[in-house]
């Protein structure tokens, strides 16, 4: 076998991997594990009854700091167009999932948490709190719904970044049973920007 013969069957090979991978990701139906609910704060669906909730809390200096969302500016409108475009679309294929952290009493938007790069065996998660409920375990409950739900989605691990000098988010992360991997490194986060990111794994 020539040496461009051997290029062009190992780009194959790399992109059948890559497309029976997707494919694996597409099984993944969020929507049966939804809602959950542990009696104090439940994981939902992002309804479009969020949206002004979503938009006002992208605005917080910390949210914008270390949630790394891919957009500078959230309106209403704009999540209303996420809502039925992308976060729809990840939804319905399995590869991306867009969630609400309410009150499990009054069903009210507390925060945001997030699935993506999903894969056959794992997937990574991020969160945010609105600042108005901080301070209410609201960050932790929820990480431990979004285990409960990799579980029911038949994952075998959660993944988790953070940036090197956010150590309040790693504590949360610590807490309910993710362990650092290696040492922080620069990383490119969900906005774009490299950051110097700490790693976390939890087995599910």
């Amino acid at each position: 076998m020539s040496r461009g013969d051997q290029t062009r069957d190992g780009n194959s090979r790399k992109m059948n991997k890559r497309a029976a991978k997707h494919s694996e990701c597409k099984v993944r139906n969020f929507l049966k594990a939804l809602p959950i609910s542990d009696g104090a704060v439940a994981v939902r669906v992002m309804s479009h009854a969020d949206a002004e909730a979503y938009a006002s809390g992208t605005d917080d200096a910390l949210v914008r700091r270390f949630a790394h969302l891919p957009l500078e500016k959230y309106t209403p409108q704009v999540v209303h167009n996420l809502i039925q475009g992308a976060m729809a679309d990840g939804l319905r294929d399995g590869t991306l999932a867009v969630l609400t952290i309410s009150d499990a009493s009054s069903n009210s938007f507390l925060g945001s948490l997030v699935f993506f790069d999903v894969t056959s065996d794992d997937a990574e998660i991020g969160y945010w709190v609105a600042p108005e409920h901080r301070g209410r375990r609201v960050s932790g409950r929820a990480l431990m719904l979004a285990m409960e739900i990799g579980r029911k989605l038949g994952l075998k691990k959660l993944r988790a970044r953070t940036v090197q000098n956010n150590p309040a988010s790693g504590k949360v992360l610590l807490g309910v049973g993710f362990e650092q991997v290696g040492n922080p490194l620069p990383q490119v986060a969900p906005s774009g920007k490299t950051e110097m990111s700490v790693n976390y794994l939890v087995e599910l």
